[in-house]
């Protein structure tokens, strides 16, 4: 049987394992008692007790809170417990970086990979071509190797997982966006125009994959921001900033005349 951790060790397994996480701890002015910690690990049960059900209840809804933002900080906040006393407790969060997941790995994904890398992303190639999907052509990505019918078993995305779909293969396209409309992944960019977007969805509806208008919406095609690119390059930066501002939930239009630069997430 496998030994449950304690709250600040969770907590390290979590960044260990680029889970997102927030640890809860009770400051020294505030401690009252021996158990002062809890680790929320998103979407799971807490580990540890501030043995206050209020203090608790609060102090979770905070954390679940703050890992529904797109840059949540680490900060002290003052909560009362059920005896209507001030607790001054700290949140710690950790949210690994976002991951670009790239579906082809054509001559024209590798500027999307690279600047999205010096973004500071976690980067993705998928591609069954081994001689295409190499280190020499994608240096700082994890390669994957897989044919769309192995994606379920090998390929994990999650909600902070962005995916450019760029095959430039109708039919592998086809069966990529139905792997990627039924994951979790916020953003589904499409390389090719409107008309092929249509093709592509009509194929997979007469297939009986029926999505919803929800599902729809995380997909963008045409991809990428209107900066009028026409080179690789610049097509490549449309792309990721594309993603950028939908992951910072920015519309992606010009700062002139803006009263704020820099706007909180």
């Amino acid at each position: 049987m496998q030994k449950k951790l304690a709250p600040f060790d969770a907590w390290l397994d979590a960044i260990d394992q680029q889970q997102a996480a927030v640890l809860m701890t009770i400051t020294e002015a505030s401690l009252s008692q021996k158990n002062y910690r809890i680790c929320y690990l998103e979407n799971q049960s807490p580990i540890g007790s501030f043995h206050d059900q209020a203090l608790e209840l609060d102090a979770l809804s905070i954390a679940k809170e703050k890992l529904r933002q797109s840059n949540p900080q680490s900060e002290s906040l003052m909560i009362q417990d059920e005896n209507e006393l001030d607790v001054d407790i700290f949140f710690d969060v950790f949210v690994p970086s976002p991951t670009l997941m790239v579906f082809g790995a054509g001559h024209d994904a590798i500027p999307v990979v690279k600047y999205a890398a010096e973004c500071g992303m976690k980067t993705v190639v998928i591609d069954q071509r081994s001689l295409y999907n190499n280190e020499e052509r994608f240096p700082h990505a994890e390669r994957i190797i897989a044919r769309p019918e192995d994606f379920t078993a090998c390929i994990r995305v999650t909600n902070r997982t962005y995916i450019v779909v760029m095959n430039h293969h109708i039919e592998k396209d086809k069966q990529t966006l139905k792997f990627a409309l039924s994951s979790l992944a916020p953003y589904i960019g499409v390389l090719g125009p409107k008309s092929r977007r249509i093709k592509i969805l009509d194929q997979l509806y007469l297939e009986g994959c029926h999505f919803t208008y929800t599902d729809l919406q995380r997909m963008h095609s045409p991809i990428g921001l209107d900066i009028g690119a026409v080179s690789s390059e610049e097509i490549a930066i449309s792309i990721v900033a594309e993603v950028i501002a939908v992951r910072t939930r920015h519309k992606g239009g010009f700062l002139q005349g803006a009263e704020f630069i820099h706007q909180s997430s």
